[in-house]
C-alpha cells in the first residue's frame, strides 16, 4: 500500500528532515516528539543509543552542554534531564531580565533628570 500511495521522493525528504532536525525554539519535549514522529514516518528502527545521540545532537547548544555532563542510561531519563535543564535555564534568563527593571535602573534615570534641572548651566571654563 505504501508503494502505491506514497511518492518515491517522500522517504528521501523525510530522511533529509531527520538528518537536519534541530530543537530551535520548541521545547525539549516537543523536539523529542517530533524526532519520534519523524522516525516513525521514515519507518526507521534505531537502537536506543542512536536515538539518544540523535536527540542530544539536535538540542540547543546551552542545553546540550549541560546534558553532556550527566550520566543517563535510557532515552526516557535523557529526555527528562533535558526538560529539567531547559526549565532551569529559562528560570535563570527570566530572573536576569527581571532584575534589570528594578530600582537601580529607574534611580539612575531619575538622577539624570535631576542633574539636568539642578545644573542648567554649562560649567566649561572659557579661555
Amino acid at each position: 500500500m505504501r508503494a502505491r500511495f506514497v511518492p518515491p521522493h517522500y522517504r528521501k525528504e523525510l530522511l533529509l528532515k531527520l538528518q537536519r532536525l534541530q530543537q530551535g525554539t520548541q521545547s525539549a519535549d516537543d523536539f523529542f516528539e517530533e524526532l519520534e514522529t519523524t522516525l516513525t514516518k521514515v519507518d526507521m528502527h534505531e537502537s536506543e543509543e542512536s536515538k539518544m545521540a540523535r536527540f542530544v545532537s539536535g538540542l540547543r547548544r546551552e542545553i546540550q552542554d549541560v546534558v553532556e555532563l550527566y550520566e543517563y542510561s535510557s532515552l526516557e531519563k535523557l529526555v527528562h534531564l533535558a526538560i529539567k535543564v531547559e526549565s532551569q535555564l529559562s528560570k535563570k534568563t527570566s530572573s536576569k531580565y527581571s532584575h534589570n527593571d528594578g530600582y537601580y535602573q529607574s534611580s539612575w534615570k531619575t538622577k539624570n533628570k535631576f542633574s539636568s534641572k539642578t545644573f542648567p548651566f554649562n560649567f566649561v571654563k572659557e579661555p
